[in-house]
């Protein structure tokens, strides 16, 4: 007579098991990093692409005048950029997400940064009103500021 053997699993069963937890393991260490990494790129790409589409809805370029600027050791003419409509911190926020860097003033002006892979966005708002944007070049550190009048524009 054949007695069971209680306790003794066949090899079959402990091979399954093992390749379950091998395929695990490797989803959880391989797979969900690699999947975290690409979805973090796809946000920042669409966070560069939202301060590039923000700054050229708020600037207007006045091509009607031209100012001499030094740019690089020389100076060239260049069209000046003003503000174009009321923006307010609230529809920078909900159009941006939450800024990165948040400052207030010594008299209360709050200035908002936004760092996308390429550019720097910086929206200073004083009583809630936007009164100047600062997009810089990661790269380069070179930008430019815009203000509400066309004669306080200037590129750096």
């Amino acid at each position: 007579m054949l007695r069971p053997h209680f306790g003794r699993a066949p090899w079959r069963v402990i091979g399954v098991q093992a390749l379950i937890l091998l395929g695990l393991v490797g989803f959880f260490k391989l797979y969900l990093p690699h999947r975290a990494r690409v979805l973090a790129a796809h946000e920042a790409a669409a966070r560069e692409q939202k301060i590039l589409t923000l700054f050229q809805s708020l600037v207007v370029e006045d091509s009607a005048h031209e100012i001499p600027v030094p740019l690089d050791g020389t100076i060239v003419k260049r069209h000046p950029q003003s503000l174009r409509a009321a923006f307010s911190q609230q529809q920078a926020e909900s159009s941006l997400g939450v800024p990165d860097r948040a400052t207030t003033d010594f008299r209360g002006g709050h200035h908002l940064k936004w760092f996308g892979t390429a550019h720097t966005l910086e929206a200073s708002f004083d009583a809630g009103h936007l009164y100047c944007l600062n997009l810089e070049d990661r790269a380069t550190s070179h930008g430019v500021l815009v203000y509400e009048s066309v004669w306080s524009w200037h590129p750096y």
